[in-house]
This record gives structure tokens, sequence and C-alpha cells, in this order.
């Protein structure tokens, strides 16, 4: 039933999103709108967030302490969800994280005090993480290497569209009918992709016509100790990390009060690296299925170190408007490679915990890349940020020259069940 919905579906799809997705499998293409969609509703939110805070009496650091919960509940369950997705029905996981989201999102616009409305915002990102990881691994086991990192690419750009455009939309709705509104909003979105995911995830993943075994704790330790793994947990906490603390806190900041910029053009300059990262995904990610992954992912890492020294040239405009787009394009050529990397690395039955790890590994840079790079600003100059953004860029890129490539081009056969060979090719000894 869910594949003949899969069929359906697909059809009616505007045409430049089928063309986009062309040559990767239609659930990959209809999940990706799905979690658009739920990233819409949690983006909803963002606008009036601290503003709904305050309305409890709290601190600016109250305030940062709500934005700070949600992904504080993710990292928490981010592995927890991941192992989940090793043993339970994918459709009961993505149906029952988008349920729990909403659930959460309701009580928060009926919230009493600000302790329960922190409470309800890390049970949304628990709800998030068990949606987000599983439909990751689901991805892991339906898509071949070879396509992987196209899939990526889409996947996220779906889940750009969704924060590009959830704020505005959040905005107006607050505006509308109070601050409060948002949420329920946000909880009507769960509810669609509940639905949504309930009719198009296939119940069950199975290896060689086999339910998918439960993979030991030891062999997931095994291969997150492994120098590959660890280059792909160390590149993804800093893609998460810089684009977090130079969007949401640096160039704001820098060119807001070095700068002498209004909201107005820092605004243009934090679309226009939005909107370049958007349009290179999908190049992207079919780039690094094509070429392999380190092909693209080492001199984006050159080209984002080259691009955080330069924002210290010039706090104006017309600087920042260019280092921004600039960046923004470099991490687009970023961003798919780390879970493509994960898929090739990974044998099929352990994909859900792993990807766990991957998902712990963003989340955290996430929460610390604002702080840390704020924290440098403060006691040492913006320039001084930008800096260290450049440098991390240029640790990775040190920790990855060696680490062999990952794609290796396997048949359809060999995809469904990697082995225990196939595994140590893409490593390196501890």
């Amino acid at each position: 039933m869910a594949n003949v919905a899969n069929e359906g579906a697909s059809a009616k799809l505007p045409r430049w999103i089928r063309e986009s997705g062309a040559g990767v499998d239609r659930q990959v293409t209809l999940l990706s709108l799905t979690s658009l969609v739920i990233m819409l509703g949690s983006s909803i939110i963002s606008p009036g967030l601290p503003l709904y805070a305050r309305e409890f009496g709290v601190s600016y650091a109250g305030a940062g302490l709500l934005v700070s919960a949600f992904a504080f509940g993710r990292l928490a369950f981010d592995y927890v969800g991941g192992a989940l997705a090793d043993r339970m029905s994918p459709r009961l996981l993505t149906t029952g994280g988008a349920l729990l989201t909403a659930f959460a999102a309701f009580l928060c616009g009926l919230a009493t005090s600000f302790e329960w409305l922190v409470c309800y915002r890390v049970i949304e990102g628990i709800g998030s993480a068990f949606y987000v990881t599983t439909i990751m691994a689901l991805f892991a086991r339906t898509v071949g290497p070879e396509q992987m990192g196209k899939a990526m690419g889409f996947y996220q750009s779906m889940i750009l569209l969704g924060v590009s455009f959830g704020p505005t939309i959040g905005g107006f709705v607050a505006e509308t009918w109070g601050l409060r509104a948002p949420f329920f909003v946000m909880a009507a979105f769960g509810v669609l992709v509940a639905a949504l995911t309930w009719i198009l995830v296939r119940p069950e993943v199975r290896v060689h016509g086999k339910a998918t075994p439960r993979p030991p704790l030891s062999e997931v330790m095994r291969l997150v100790r492994r120098r590959p793994f660890v280059y792909v947990l160390v590149l993804t906490f800093y893609v998460f990390a810089i684009r977090a603390g130079t969007r949401s806190n640096l160039i704001p900041l820098y060119g807001g009060e070095r700068g002498g910029l209004g909201a107005s053009s820092i605004g243009i300059v934090l679309s226009a690296a939005a909107f370049a990262n958007f349009v290179v995904l999908w190049h992207a990610g079919a780039l690094i299925d094509r070429r392999g992954r380190q092909r693209i992912t080492l001199p984006a890492l050159a080209a984002t170190a080259i691009l955080c020294f330069c924002f210290g040239l010039s706090p104006g405009f017309v600087n920042l408007l260019v280092v921004g787009t600039g960046l923004g394009i470099a991490l687009g050529y970023l961003a798919p490679a780390p879970a493509a990397m994960v898929a090739d690395l990974t044998s099929r039955e352990m994909l859900g915990a792993v990807i766990g790890v991957y998902r712990m590994a963003g989340d955290l840079g996430l929460l610390l890349g604002p702080v840390a790079l704020g924290a440098v600003a403060t006691s040492y100059g913006f320039e001084a940020a930008f800096f260290v953004g450049g440098a991390g860029a240029l640790a990775a890129l040190a920790l990855g020259i060696g680490v062999p490539e990952t794609l290796r081009p396997r048949t359809a056969e060999a995809h469904d069940v990697v082995t225990e060979e196939t595994t140590r090719a893409g490593s390196t000894p501890d």
C-alpha cells in the first residue's frame, strides 16, 4: 500500500521537484517533503519564541535557555532514536516522533509557567530526534552509495526551505493572533506530517528478506573510533558550529556594532548566504556521488577557511555580502558529504545507531558554535572569532588529508548488506 501511495504521490509533484530528485528513490523525495513541512512548523515559532519567554518575566538568558532546550532534548535522544531505528518499525518511529513534537508544541501554547514551557520544549526536541534520525537511517538503507550524496543534497535543501520560510509565516501568525498561536500551527503541521509518514513509510526495514538485526554496541563503538568516522564527526560538528556561529551570531553583531548596518542590510546578507547555500546543494550532492566525497570536501574546507578569514577585512555591507554569499556556497558543498560518508562506512544493520552518533555531533556543534565564537568575539574581538572559525576548517582539513575515499560503488545486493571487509576497506587502523 505504501509503495502504491508513493508512486501516486510522486506523479503529482511539481516538475522542478521531480527533476531535482530524478534517479533518487521515490520515498526519499516524498519524505524530504514531509521533512520540509515539519521544519516549516518548527521554525514558525522562532520569531516570537524569545518574546514569548519574556512574557513569563525571565531574563535574556532565560529566553536563550528556551531556545537551547529544544536542542538539548534532541542531543540527549539522538543516539536513543538511532538505536531504536535499528530495532523498531520506521513507520512507528517517524509517526510517533511527529506526534510527540505536535503534542509538545500544543502544550507549549497552553503553558502556564516558564518551567513547564522549558520541559515541553525538551520534549519537542526528543520527538524531533526520533523523527529525523529515523528518516536519515531510512534514506541510508534505501539509497545506493552512488546516489546518497544527491539524496542528502535534496533532503537538506528541503530542510533549508522550511527553515527559510517558516519564520516569515510565524511572524505573521504571531502578530495576527498572538505569541501562543505559532505553537498551535506547529502542532497542526506535526499532526499532518504524522499522517503522511504513516502512509508513506514502509512498515519494516529488511536486509535480504530478514528483519534488521540488533547491532552490538561494541560494533558501533569500534566503528566510531576509527579515523574516517572521527573525521566525519569532526566535519559534522564543524559544519553545524560554523553555520550557526556565523549566521546566527557573528555576522549580525559584526555588521551591526562595527559596520553600523541596519536590520534590513543584515537581513539581506543572511538571506543571500542562505539562498546561495540552497542553490548549490543539489549540485553538491550529485558531484560527491560522481567525483567522490573527499575530492569535493577537502577543497570546500579550504575555501571555507579563506572566506572566514576574509570576514575580518571589513564589517561593511559589500564585504559581508560577498563573503557571506561565498560562505553559503562553500557550506553547501560541505553539507551533504558527512551523511553520505556515514552511509558508506556503516553496515545496514548498524545505520540507525551510527546516524544517531552523527546527529549528536551536529547538534553539539549547533549548541556550542554560537557560544564559543561569541565568547572569543567578546574577549578578543570579531576578527579573532572569524580567525578561529577559519582555523577550525583548516584543522578539519588536516584531519581529512590521508583519509581514504569512502565512496565504493557496489551492486544492489552488496548495498543491502555491507560486509566486514567493506567496512574495513573504508577505514584505517586506530
